[in-house]
């Protein structure tokens, strides 16, 4: 009986055309400064800022003194926040400002000037305690404030929104033991972007493809050596390729299923893949 394991989606690359890696030395854009209490917002602050091409960078209160010309520093937390957080935040907050944040059940976003230097702009997202701060993170990403959407664009300037980028998801299913020498590998591509991504191709890793001789593909797309060409997808296109091999010789075979397009330079990843041939 033919053995098959799946994998849901597995790859997420983000895919900025100008996008390089940013030596840990180098000044972001954007920083974020939390303790380890109100990090919680952090999966869906690193989404909301993502959307407008920018990815900030998680520090802590104490690290604050190595950010200099940065466009935006987002504090989480208020006045009375601990591990270094609260007193950072009073700095930037009068007395009226703490007085109200501390009144129970409230929640507010500050949005500051910075007199020492670190940012053009200093974004407060404050609660009277941690619920409410997280509360109040929640309905900034989810466009209750527009100053603050503002500021954020602001910062982003000159950025590529991921938006309007492709954003290329794949998932796997393959036959990890054959039956009479066949093997079959199902493909499920999708462009979640907007923007096309044209010329993907798939690329089974030699290690593993020349163990095995190509029958067929469904839907039959043009095949070199073991590259696979499936041309552009449409934002929010998705396609199924199934590809059928017939195995050379017994052995156990191991190998990667990589992709790529024009929107990035190398080979991407899918999985590691190990068929067994008896």
């Amino acid at each position: 009986m033919i053995q098959k394991i799946s994998f849901s989606v597995v790859v997420s690359f983000i895919l900025i055309l100008s996008m390089t890696l940013t030596p840990s030395y180098a000044q972001q854009e954007v920083y974020i400064i939390s303790n380890n209490i109100d990090v919680v917002a952090k999966p869906i602050l690193e989404d909301y800022f993502r959307g407008f091409g920018l990815f900030p960078e998680f520090l802590t209160p104490d690290d604050l003194g190595q950010i200099k010309g940065a466009k935006l520093i987002v504090i989480l937390g208020g006045p009375d926040a601990l591990y270094g957080t609260g007193s950072l935040v009073s700095r930037y907050l009068d007395s009226l400002e703490i007085n109200f944040i501390r009144q129970p059940g409230q929640r507010f976003t500050f949005i500051k000037s910075d007199p020492y230097g670190y940012a053009d702009r200093v974004i407060i997202i404050a609660g009277s305690e941690r619920e409410k701060t997280y509360e109040e993170a929640f309905n900034l990403v989810n466009g209750s404030n527009v100053s603050f959407q503002n500021e954020v664009q602001q910062a982003a300037e000159g950025k590529v929104s991921i938006r309007d980028l492709p954003l290329v998801l794949a998932g796997i299913s393959y036959d990890t033991e054959t039956v009479d020498n066949n093997n079959h590998i199902k493909l499920s591509i999708q462009n979640y972007g907007s923007g096309k991504a044209t010329n993907v191709i798939i690329e089974i890793s030699d290690d593993y493809y020349s163990n095995f001789t190509l029958v067929s593909t469904d839907p039959v797309v043009k095949a070199e050596g073991n590259k696979f060409y499936i041309g552009d997808l449409a934002g929010g296109e998705k396609i199924e390729l199934n590809i059928y091999l017939k195995a050379k010789q017994s052995g156990v075979y191991s190998g990667t299923i990589s992709y790529k397009h024009d929107a990035i330079d190398t080979y991407a990843r899918i999985r590691d893949i190990t068929t067994r041939v008896p």
